[in-house]
């Protein structure tokens, strides 16, 4: 089974993408804010992990910083998920921070949801961070 992690505010999309991914195969781990998505991700390395982009207090951009500190963290690839209105430059900037690659979670259907997450290589790795790029200098608790 794939262990993924799920990172999401959005109670009722959450809800039916555990149950469709459950169904799928997959191992579904969920967590409200980014904050929380952290610590579960500190605790057990997940194979992959479902971004949102948009989340109360820490931004999923901000997240993505945050994961890309923790060596372990910076292999397992990140679907962001994003909404049709997110500005292009957020968007760019999170590819930039390791986001793998990203669905619209508003007009994104299950089943390509699943087929999405099936196409990722296992050894899939996010793209190298520029060496003049900051990265942050400790992972909030």
């Amino acid at each position: 089974m794939i262990n993924l992690l799920l990172i999401t505010h959005d109670d009722l999309l959450a809800h039916a993408y555990q149950a469709h991914l459950a169904k799928a195969g997959f191992t579904v781990t969920w967590s409200r804010t980014g904050r929380e998505g952290l610590a579960h991700a500190r605790q057990s390395t997940p194979d992959l992990m479902l971004l949102d982009a948009i989340l109360p207090g820490l931004h999923g951009l901000d997240v993505l910083k945050w994961l890309r500190e923790i060596p372990r963290l910076v292999p397992v690839h990140v679907v962001l998920l994003i909404e049709r209105t997110l500005a292009r430059e957020v968007l760019d900037e999170c590819i930039l921070w390791g986001a793998g690659s990203y669905l619209m979670k508003d007009c994104c259907s299950l089943e390509e949801l699943v087929t999405h997450l099936r196409s990722i290589p296992k050894t899939a790795t996010p793209p190298t961070l520029s060496a003049a790029t900051a990265v942050p200098a400790s992972v909030p608790k």
